[in-house]
């Protein structure tokens, strides 16, 4: 049964979401794992509501909370969020998976406004989501996988708020923060820069997984931001934070994915279909030290490479 909270404004005539953002957030838990001839079916819970499904799913040890990327319908969102668990699930994971579902428009065509949109609603993703799972009791640890432009999202969701603001007297954090693609400058990321400081200090850890075969990315990258290299294609660059930590994974793409599909799109979205990819997440969840990870080998000392 997947579980999200949204940012999509909500047409009560037509009983579905359309791609603009909305005031409030919505909780919604859908029925089964597959649409049925009218389209997925489901219902809007109260927060209170919702969030003891959550802690019913697995919540009451770890929450998974995925946030998609550019170019992703409501639709798209929902078969990826249950990939997602199916396959963390393969590898031991039991907690919950949630996705926090905000309004892109689900076309290439809509990148500039897609970003507006995630800029727009980015900050509910922390006092609609993070938060309230932060103050559960016994709490749980909470942490954030992200996609593409998602990762964006995090940065600018993560960037209004200080320690005071949050849910308790102290510093809040998300144990484990992951990239998959990430659609951010990668000097950003370097240490020292401003969302490498904003990371550390709202996780434990920050895993930044990229592959230089993306070839969304490489038109990001060149096309869309003026050559400025995309950290989900390029990585981190060698000044690395010690609680980052970066994972190549142009090999497992090539071996894997490239064969099957070398499309322009699917280097983007492989992740979601890789048992590899799932295996690595699943051991990065449970807190497994960076330097024991089966599933990765040391290619520089700063950089590591997956190979399952």
């Amino acid at each position: 049964m997947p579980l999200f909270f949204s940012r999509r404004a909500y047409n009560a005539s037509k009983k579905r979401f359309t791609n603009n953002p909305s005031d409030p957030t919505r909780y919604v838990s859908i029925n089964g794992t597959s649409p049925g001839p009218g389209g997925w079916s489901g219902q809007m819970r109260t927060q209170k509501d919702w969030l003891s499904e959550v802690l019913a799913a697995g919540g009451d040890k770890d929450i998974l909370i995925y946030v998609h990327g550019f170019n992703t319908s409501q639709h798209d969102m929902l078969e990826r969020s249950i990939l997602i668990e199916n396959g963390l699930r393969k590898h031991g994971y039991e907690g919950a998976v949630v996705s926090f579902d905000w309004p892109s428009d689900g076309t290439v065509l809509a990148y500039d406004r897609d970003k507006e949109d995630a800029k727009t609603v980015a900050s509910s993703l922390v006092t609609d989501g993070l938060w309230p799972m932060m103050k559960l009791s016994p709490r749980p640890k909470v942490h954030l996988l992200a996609h593409s432009m998602g990762a964006y999202l995090i940065t600018r969701a993560f960037a209004p708020f200080g320690d005071a603001s949050g849910p308790g007297s102290s510093r809040w954090r998300c144990d484990e923060i992951m990239f998959a693609s990430a659609d951010l400058y990668r000097n950003t990321l370097a240490k020292g820069a401003a969302n490498q400081l904003l990371l550390s200090h709202r996780s434990k850890r920050m895993t930044n997984y990229y592959n230089r075969e993306d070839k969304v990315l490489k038109l990001s990258s060149n096309i869309v931001h003026g050559t400025k290299a995309r950290a989900g294609r390029k990585g981190i660059p060698n000044q690395i934070a010690k609680d980052h930590v970066d994972v190549s994974c142009t090999k497992q793409y090539r071996r894997d994915a490239e064969p099957i599909d070398p499309g322009l799109t699917y280097s983007h979205r492989w992740w979601f279909d890789n048992d590899g990819f799932y295996e690595d997440v699943a051991l990065t969840l449970a807190g497994t030290a960076t330097d024991a990870m089966t599933t990765r080998f040391t290619t520089t000392g700063t950089d590591f490479a997956l190979v399952t």
